[in-house]
């Protein structure tokens, strides 16, 4: 006869953790779709795309050399270890999705750090990721008028026990940007936003 109440406990304790559980994945859930909703400093109409840049074959570009297409850009830096890459593999994973819609989409990398990422060196890392993916670089002040021009933000973070001056990492904004031909900012996407949501959003777009 004691076992009865100890099974009621049992019970009751399992429906408990059942219950949290419950609620602790619905909270993650809603969690992870907030992540994916970002707020850009300032609003689309303060968001300007004009540039005047190299791409990594050293061949001046302006946002008029890809004004016949939607473009999804990404500033970044070769030097970066993780938001970079994964967010490169992600766009690759948009554009196949994409299928014959990419064609109405250029994908564009800026850099950051325009002090180590010269053509020359975007050219060479290029190799590891998308041949679609089409990188840009410029001078300090060239990449701090497209920064300021996108409201995007970076900054030189120190290497521990090391006083080489090119020994560096970045923070910088993680934003990918959907603009349209002429030059409007109409999207805009967290780094960690999935493949097939952001495909679903692009479409959209490239669909008008």
């Amino acid at each position: 006869m004691k076992i009865q109440p100890l099974k009621r406990g049992l019970l009751t304790l399992i429906f408990s953790v059942v219950v949290i559980g419950g609620f602790s994945l619905v909270n993650y859930l809603d969690q992870t779709n907030h992540i994916e909703d970002i707020e850009l400093p300032g609003a689309k109409e303060d968001v300007h795309g004009e540039f005047s840049l190299v791409n990594q074959f050293n061949e001046p570009v302006t946002n008029q050399s890809f004004a016949d297409r939607y473009k999804l850009i990404f500033f970044g830096f070769t030097n970066c270890l993780d938001v970079c890459p994964t967010t490169l593999s992600r766009m690759t994973e948009a554009l196949n999705q994409l299928g014959p819609l990419n064609d109405k989409l250029y994908p564009l990398y800026i850099t950051v750090d325009p002090e180590r990422d010269t053509p020359a060196r975007l050219k060479e890392y290029a190799k590891a990721f998308d041949p679609r993916i089409i990188y840009l670089t410029g001078s300090s002040d060239e990449i701090a008028r497209v920064l300021k021009s996108w409201k995007a933000s970076r900054a030189k973070i120190a290497a521990e026990e090391s006083e080489a001056a090119e020994d560096y990492s970045m923070s910088h904004s993680s934003v990918l940007y959907l603009m349209t031909p002429d030059d409007r900012l109409v999207e805009s996407y967290n780094w960690e936003i999935q493949p097939d949501r952001m495909v679903a959003s692009i479409s959209e777009w490239l669909k008008r």
